[in-house]
């Protein structure tokens, strides 16, 4: 494994180098997000008579902080891409003829691509409570890591499986315009699920996308009972198993029928 330490130092080295980059990443991607959902929550609610589904307006404040710092977590737009490029462009190559786990290596320059996002998340959330903003019980915050670690994997597999579709589609750009745009309904950052009809939360209690954002931040905000926390794990277990074998499967055959002279 010293290997892909290696990688993520070396990767989060080059990251750091860009500091107004990782500043205008956290402002735009975090800041200003939690901003412009916290004056249309607001608006919301002040419609609907000051609650919404059992929300009240801190509530919902709330879950928009946790959610959009939570999903930001799982942004692949940077390793996607350079996967599919990889393989499109034949410098997948170099990591075939070295002992170097393809997937292993960007599995590791994704953690260090998100490091500076997740070290914001902490410094967040220990002035949240600080001000007693809110309070995590210490039993759904061991929960809430364990569901934030399987969900980075998990979007990071499905990232994966798209990007491997450049062995054979020339540009695979459009299909991660289409993840991310439904993800950010799918994945309850924009509107928590547990405002859309019950058939649709109890369809999406088995999908994976739900798992990426809305459930960890369902945890960390104390709203979900232990019962329904290790059924959302056991969910996640189940869908990371199901297409890390998926991609096992698919990458074999796709390194059987790949030339070796790019995409």
């Amino acid at each position: 494994m010293k290997k892909y330490f290696f990688v993520f130092r070396t990767s989060l080295q080059r990251f750091v180098e860009y500091r107004s980059e990782i500043v205008l990443d956290i402002g735009g991607k975090v800041l200003l997000p939690i901003f412009v959902q916290g004056v249309l929550w607001s608006s919301v609610t002040a419609t609907a008579g000051g609650t919404l589904a059992g929300y009240t307006l801190g509530g919902l404040i709330t879950y928009v902080v946790f959610s959009i710092i939570i999903y930001n977590l799982m942004n692949v737009g940077f390793v996607e891409r350079e996967i599919a490029n990889a393989i499109r462009e034949g410098d997948l190559n170099k990591f075939l003829s070295k002992p170097v786990d393809f997937m292993l290596y960007y599995f590791f320059v994704f953690l260090a691509d998100n490091l500076p996002v997740f070290a914001a998340s902490l410094v967040l959330g220990g002035l949240a409570a600080a001000f007693g903003v809110v309070a995590v019980q210490p039993q759904n915050f061991a929960f809430g890591i364990t569901a934030i670690i399987l969900a980075m994997y998990l979007s990071y597999i499905i990232a994966f499986l798209i990007a491997m579709l450049a062995f054979w589609m020339e540009e695979v750009w459009t299909l991660f315009v289409m993840k991310n745009m439904s993800f950010w309904f799918l994945t309850g950052q924009i509107i928590p699920l547990d405002l859309f009809p019950p058939e649709v939360q109890e369809t999406m209690k088995f999908l994976p996308f739900g798992y990426l954002a809305y459930f960890p931040t369902k945890i960390l905000t104390n709203r979900l009972a232990p019962p329904e926390i290790l059924f959302g794990l056991t969910v996640i277990c189940a869908w990371i198993f199901f297409l890390t074998l998926l991609y096992k499967l698919f990458w074999d055959y796709a390194l059987r029928k790949y030339g070796a002279f790019g995409g």
